[in-house]
């Protein structure tokens, strides 16, 4: 006689099975993957991009006399960004920092418009 707790266990294993395999994972790791095969032509325009964008948003703030926090947490995205990249991170770590600093330094400068 089979005990309750195998059909439990296997439907456990399931969910754990459809949870890993959802869309949105597999689709942000083969973006990785596929970003790490030129890393450093990611490099290059991380730092570009990064430091272009932190400076307009640095510039707005100074413009308007806003507080200085605002200045503070621009410079800290965009420094954190380009130490990451220089650093050599893993692509994951240089992606998400890039796309945490930029949106920052496009939030900050909109509302400084």
């Amino acid at each position: 006689m089979e005990t309750t707790l195998k059909p439990s266990v296997q439907i456990s294993e399931n969910r754990t099975r459809t949870f890993e395999s959802t869309n949105s994972v597999s689709w942000y790791k083969q973006f990785i993957e596929k970003l790490s095969f030129s890393y450093f032509g990611i490099i290059a325009m991380t730092i570009s991009i990064g430091s272009i964008m932190g400076g307009l948003a640095a510039m707005k703030i100074l413009e308007n006399g806003a507080p200085i926090w605002q200045l503070a947490l621009v410079m800290a995205g965009a420094m954190a960004n380009n130490v990451c990249v220089i650093g050599q991170a893993p692509t994951k770590w240089v992606v998400n920092l890039f796309l945490f600093s930029t949106g920052v330094s496009t939030l900050l400068f909109i509302i400084n418009l």
